[in-house]
């Protein structure tokens, strides 16, 4: 048999479309991600014009004069003023009878109140207060809406109650067996108690503001059965009122020197002023703030969450991490000029040819910031040694002067463009700059948030 040689066929290469083009793509992104990343990433921010405010959030402890009143016998109690009412000295406060036969009579006055247009008006200020500020994480604000309903509805019923019982009693022929209770001297009643109502300035310690929140107060108005000598009503007999903080080093610096500030408290967002004066107790530094109104509205409070109101100011909103420095060359403003025929500022300046022959030139300062009579020019238009002409006494003047300015780069048209800044008010994250700034930045200017990515006339894609 014959012997055959059998040689094995090699295919020519014939690489696939498909592959080339995916490997092409694969290549591609990998070329424009190492340059992204090689070059880095450059934020714009939206100039906007607003305000800002260092507000610092802090908890505060509420010291009044106030006095708890205990009952002066056994017996069933019925009172004749309302939480937060103010009543004068001598007034009848509350009752107390053995067998509980005052409450028979005061039912029976009651019945005969009508409710007002203006008993529903209270009714929804109250409801709608507690709306406004409800907190679904705070059980006791609820536990609160059920007492000031409760006293809302004590108010519409017991107006000249006393004096109706009286009524009653004569035309009935009933004898009084009963203990009236009047008022040692002017004040605002209450019937919640904390147990920190002895407790002065001079007491507060930082081991009051460790349980704050979890402050146990008491309600008094009930209708039960008392015993001699047991709290039965709470009376604040001045307006004046403190709330007393406890202030880092950081924010005692910031204040120290201030004997008044603003205050806003957070359940309601009321603000207005309060004096201040300080103490130290253990160790802890403690800001005290005297007010002489508004207390009855926070009666029934003894920690409040506070906001101080340092400092605010408005204008225009830049980050922090935007502003750089730059030199630039001071150019006097009364040696500006205006070009030709418009309005447009600028200078004469003493141009030498190779000849060492001269010419005036006119130099536009229409894009550059001016500031306190001076304008501040890049040095590549103009800088220390160039000559400028005195419009007023055509005299030869050389620029010498330097200055260093802050400033953003601004990239409405594309190209980096410093423009520069004059600060107002700046905290940790933000800076406030004036709004007027001439050849500053406008509102809506976008300019960049991280300046050490790129340089001055580097165009942003």
């Amino acid at each position: 048999m014959e012997n055959k040689k059998i040689i094995k066929y090699k295919r020519p290469f014939r690489p696939k479309v498909a592959t080339l083009i995916l490997a092409i793509i694969i290549v591609y992104v990998a070329v424009v991600a190492w340059n992204y990343f090689q070059k880095g990433y450059v934020s714009i921010y939206e100039v906007n014009e607003t305000s800002i405010a260092d507000d610092s959030t802090i908890t505060g402890f509420i010291v009044r004069n106030e006095t708890v009143v205990m009952a002066e016998e056994s017996g069933y109690v019925n009172f004749y003023y309302a939480d937060q009412s103010k009543v004068g000295k001598n007034e009848v406060v509350y009752t107390i009878d053995s067998n509980g036969s005052v409450s028979d009579l005061l039912n029976d006055v009651e019945a005969g109140s009508v409710t007002t247009s203006t008993d529903i008006i209270k009714m929804r200020e109250v409801i709608r207060d507690y709306y406004a500020n409800y907190n679904p994480a705070s059980y006791y604000e609820a536990r609160d809406f059920r007492y000031k309903v409760e006293n809302a509805i004590f108010e519409q019923s017991r107006s000249n109650l006393y004096n109706d019982l009286k009524k009653q009693m004569s035309e009935k022929s009933i004898s009084g067996d009963f203990i009236k209770s009047r008022s040692q001297e002017p004040g605002i009643i209450s019937y919640s108690i904390d147990g920190y109502e002895d407790t002065k300035v001079k007491d507060v310690t930082a081991a009051l503001f460790e349980n704050g929140a979890s402050v146990e107060r008491k309600q008094l108005s009930s209708s039960e059965k008392i015993e001699k000598n047991t709290p039965v009503y709470k009376l604040v007999t001045d307006e004046e009122w403190n709330i007393v903080v406890p202030v880092s080093e950081d924010l005692y610096e910031k204040i120290k020197d201030t004997t008044s500030i603003r205050i806003t408290v957070k359940k309601d967002n009321l603000s207005f002023n309060a004096g201040v004066s300080f103490q130290e107790q253990g160790g802890t530094t403690f800001a005290v703030l005297s007010m002489g109104c508004f207390m009855g509205r926070y009666l029934n409070d003894r920690y409040l969450d506070i906001e101080l109101n340092l400092n605010a100011a408005s204008g225009f909103k830049i980050p922090n991490s935007s502003i750089l420095t730059k030199k630039m060359t001071i150019v006097p403003g009364d040696l500006t000029t205006n070009g030709g025929d418009s309005e447009e500022k600028g200078v004469l300046k003493v141009v030498y040819d190779k000849n060492g022959g001269s010419k005036k030139e006119f130099t536009s300062l229409a894009d550059f910031s001016a500031s306190d009579g001076n304008y501040f020019v890049d040095p590549s238009v103009l800088k220390p040694g160039d000559v400028i002409i005195n419009p007023k006494t055509k005299e030869e003047y050389t620029l010498q002067n330097v200055t260093t300015i802050e400033g953003v780069y601004c990239v409405n048209t594309g190209y980096c463009r410093f423009r520069k800044i004059e600060k107002k008010y700046e905290n940790n994250e933000y800076t406030i700059i004036a709004p007027d700034t001439k050849g500053g930045v406008s509102n809506y200017d976008h300019i960049v948030v991280n300046p050490d990515k790129i340089n001055e006339d580097d165009f942003v894609e």
